[in-house]
């Protein structure tokens, strides 16, 4: 056994397959904290047909590692011809590669390594989440838990008291002395804000600096934690969400449901659509043109009276509402819609 086979033999838990597996024997996984990156490249050496013997995994961040010590263990084994694939966690560029055709890196950032095609790894969506449960039960309740859980993959395994400790334990880790500050911007989820209104609503608090909330920002940015929807004009604000949508019921226990269905809907339909706009009418609009509105608690009667608030000029398109319940389709006020429940739509049925 060599330097590293300890690491890897304390990674050796069952893996799940993740709706995008890797593809390219030398990748950058990259996503969010806590979003199964090192889980996706454990499966990818599972499936491998390399001997365990020669695949070397170990973090950057265990405080047991001595990286002049695994640097040097690296060099040997690739001199020795023992090495085949190369994980390492948590990389950054003081580690040298040696000249393999395996080599799968893990960030939670997006490093520019050009001879390494990028893996973006986020939390489940709700297809990846039913896939996962492995108990009988039907898919109302199965998104009934999702919307109570949230989309970190790692809660699949914890027991259900445990679940808000194990969130709030992981947030501490990652966010050390910025949790009060993303602890405020949960209360944003779903709204239209830019960084400096952030920025000037905690200034009327108390104390901070301005360079410090754009660090905080950027920060958000680059970890995969936040991200922004523009609207279909430039000139207005961009709206707020989050890759793990349920995080404001980590922080407070009278939270707003609204929001975080919308986050939830809004990570759908990215993950159908790639990218998307919205409108002044609560819009969300695909790169084809495709219309969605989600009114979770809608009925017909919810849907009729949108439109008739719609203007003779707006675009013609279908739209189309997402519900929790409701089903059904017709015409309004000269506009053809669609109902159609969000498990329908997440299942693509």
């Amino acid at each position: 056994m060599h330097f590293f086979s300890q690491f890897l033999s304390e990674k050796n838990f069952n893996t799940l397959p993740r709706k995008n597996s890797i593809s390219d024997s030398k990748t950058l996984i990259c996503g969010s904290p806590k979003s199964g990156k090192t889980s996706l490249a454990l499966d990818f050496a599972k499936s491998s047909a390399i001997s365990p013997k020669k695949i070397v995994y170990f973090d950057c961040k265990d405080f047991r590692l001595s990286l002049n010590e695994a640097k040097t263990e690296l060099l040997k084994l690739y001199l020795e011809k023992k090495i085949e694939l190369l994980i390492i966690d948590s990389y950054h560029s003081s580690i040298p590669l040696p000249h393999l055709d395996c080599i799968i890196l893990i960030s939670n950032e997006n490093l520019s390594l050009p001879s390494f095609s990028i893996q973006k790894c986020t939390y489940l969506n709700f297809v990846e989440y039913i896939s996962f449960n492995q108990k009988n039960i039907s898919l109302d309740t199965l998104l009934k838990n999702f919307i109570k859980d949230g989309n970190l993959p790692s809660l699949l395994h914890i027991e259900d008291h445990q679940k808000l400790t194990h969130k709030q334990e992981m947030l501490s880790l990652v966010f050390n002395d910025m949790l009060p500050l993303i602890q405020k911007l949960a209360l944003f989820q779903a709204q239209k804000i830019t960084i400096y209104q952030f920025y000037t609503l905690l200034k009327k608090e108390g104390k901070i600096s301005k360079d410090k909330i754009y660090h905080f920002f950027n920060f958000l940015e680059q970890q995969w934690i936040i991200f922004f929807i523009p609207h279909i004009h430039e000139n207005k604000p961009k709206k707020l969400y989050f890759f793990d949508f349920s995080l404001p019921k980590t922080f407070y226990l009278h939270h707003t449901i609204l929001p975080i269905l919308e986050n939830m809907f809004v990570l759908e339909l990215l993950d159908q659509y790639g990218e998307i706009f919205y409108d002044d009418f609560h819009c969300f609009l695909t790169k084809d043109s495709k219309r969605f509105i989600f009114a979770p608690f809608g009925g017909k009667d919810f849907i009729e009276q949108k439109l008739f608030k719609l203007t003779p000029n707006s675009p013609k398109e279908l739209i189309t509402f997402i519900t929790l319940d409701f089903a059904g389709n017709g015409i309004n006020n000269g506009f053809a819609w669609e109902s159609m429940r969000f498990l329908e739509f997440a299942l693509g049925e």
